[in-house]
């Protein structure tokens, strides 16, 4: 395997300074690569190599300058840390990646893969390919590759669980069946009190009704744009399952915004909420007594929220594809990712790491970690970007009752697959 895998990085490396540099000086790169493989059997850094890496700042940036000592002192290679915002690096990348002003490895969630392999801007993962396919959860395996390929480097996972009032749930319900029994008590919508509040006309949570029976966005594990399984029966009953928590919450969804969720939350009128990590801090600095747990079940079945997997990513016009793979490689380490996760909270992708420690013990992240195990990855093709708003306009309408689940997942289908036909 080992010898295959070598054998494409010379091929890959080769066309990319070709690429980039002229075929005279991909003969050496192709030389200096196969002389690595006979001495050493491993790939080892180019010669006077500097790494230029794109992170955000804050905990994220601080982990890639830890990891960038770290990975100085075993490999001799400097690497610096240039902060930009994770949404704008992509835009950065498609800019000056053909310039050879980009950054050598940066970081993207990974549904913008998908773009990136199509533009030619990245490299594929030639070195810790078979350790994402066999250590790292599948939502993470799945989130990186695109046309059976693996092209990231995971960092993190991350997906959404259930914050609930101690106060009012001493313990978190482990089914809906469960919390609906307890909101039929508790909820008085003329005094704003509800058993459970989400981003409702958002399709980032619906999913986790829809897939949960059966429904999917696309077919092969999120590649196959042909095959829309929004509307097939799965689907419908999710749909139809998450209509249940009606009478447990508000009648119209666009009453529902983030910060009004998290408001009456911390104000103890709302008992269970539906939030992501990033709504830990504030959760906190309300003072509101809270507990995280894993999605309830429904009938028995785990809802499949959707993930995203923040990933490393290496830039195809990197000067030094090898200094670039090996870094990538080793900050996404199990050793590193501990460390990442103590410096970040946010969550390794490896099921290796789901009962380490650090993680077990955490007052919050375990739950989460637990949820993603049930996850989906958003789906990383260009086709995903022309999902959210037709389905969020319609799982709006089916929760105010102007269309049933069926007919306005059906009609949804249908605008989904015309405005697909229109962009090709």
């Amino acid at each position: 395997m080992k010898k295959v895998l070598y054998g494409m990085m010379i091929f890959i490396l080769s066309f990319g300074m070709m690429a980039c540099e002229g075929k005279e000086e991909s003969k050496d790169v192709s030389k200096e690569v196969e002389a690595t493989q006979t001495t050493t059997n491993e790939v080892v850094p180019e010669e006077g190599a500097v790494l230029k890496i794109w992170e955000s700042k804050g905990t994220v940036g601080e982990y890639i300058k830890f990891a960038a000592k770290k990975y100085e002192e075993k490999y001799g290679v400097h690497v610096v840390l240039e902060e930009n915002d994770i949404s704008t690096i992509k835009n950065k990348v498609i800019q000056d990646g053909p310039a050879g002003t980009a950054a050598d490895v940066f970081v993207a969630p990974h549904d913008q893969i998908g773009d990136l392999v199509q533009s030619g801007l990245i490299m594929e993962n030639l070195v810790s390919a078979d350790r994402i396919k066999n250590d790292f959860l599948p939502a993470a395996r799945i989130a990186v590759t695109n046309g059976g390929k693996v092209y990231g480097f995971p960092l993190a996972i991350e997906t959404y669980a259930l914050y609930y009032n101690k106060d009012l749930l001493p313990e978190a319900p482990k089914t809906f069946e469960e919390l609906i029994k307890f909101g039929e008590n508790f909820t008085n919508k003329s005094e704003n009190k509800f058993g459970i509040f989400w981003e409702l006309s958002n399709f980032y949570y619906a999913h986790m009704f829809m897939a949960m029976d059966g429904g999917y966005v696309f077919g092969n594990e999120g590649t196959d744009a042909n095959d829309i399984g929004l509307d097939n029966e799965g689907a419908i009953k999710g749909m139809n399952k998450m209509l249940s928590l009606k009478s447990i919450s508000v009648e119209n969804a666009g009453d529902v915004s983030y910060d009004a969720m998290t408001g009456l939350f911390a104000e103890g009128k709302v008992a269970t909420i539906i939030n992501g990590p990033w709504g830990l801090e504030g959760a906190e600095k309300s003072g509101v007594n809270f507990g995280v747990a894993s999605i309830p079940t429904f009938d028995g079945k785990h809802p499949a929220s959707f993930s995203g997997i923040r990933t490393l990513l290496v830039n195809s016009y990197t000067k030094y594809p090898k200094a670039a793979q090996l870094f990538a490689e080793f900050a996404t380490s199990d050793e590193m990712l501990i460390e990442r996760f103590k410096m970040t909270n946010q969550l390794p992708p490896v099921k290796a790491l789901i009962d380490a420690p650090e993680i077990v013990n955490h007052k919050y992240t375990k739950a989460f970690l637990e949820q993603a195990q049930y996850a989906v990855p958003m789906p990383a093709i260009p086709e995903m970007g022309l999902i959210w708003e037709p389905a969020g306009a319609t799982i709006t309408d089916i929760w105010n009752g102007k269309v049933t689940a069926e007919k306005g997942l059906k009609n949804m289908t249908k605008i989904i697959k015309e405005q697909m036909e229109t962009r090709r």
